[in-house]
């Protein structure tokens, strides 16, 4: 490892970057995790957006079947 990078006492998965101080995970495993979690959360978002544009969809039906009731 570089001068750049120190890593955490007791945590061998971060390591400090000294330049901006930002905490690194270099953990593999945590990275994976992270991925899956980010693609579940997408999934969940867009069955979420098809069902408001589904409901959407069923309260545009409902409202042409109601004006076309009232036209008979």
């Amino acid at each position: 490892m570089d001068d750049k990078y120190y890593k955490i006492e007791d945590r061998p998965d971060l390591i400090k970057d000294n330049e901006t101080g930002a905490i690194l995970n270099t953990s593999m495993t945590a990275l994976e995790a992270y991925k899956k979690q980010r693609s579940h959360l997408n999934k969940i978002n867009t069955i979420e957006n098809d069902v408001s544009h589904l409901k959407s969809d069923i309260n545009e039906i409902k409202s042409l079947l109601r004006e076309l009731l009232r036209k008979e």
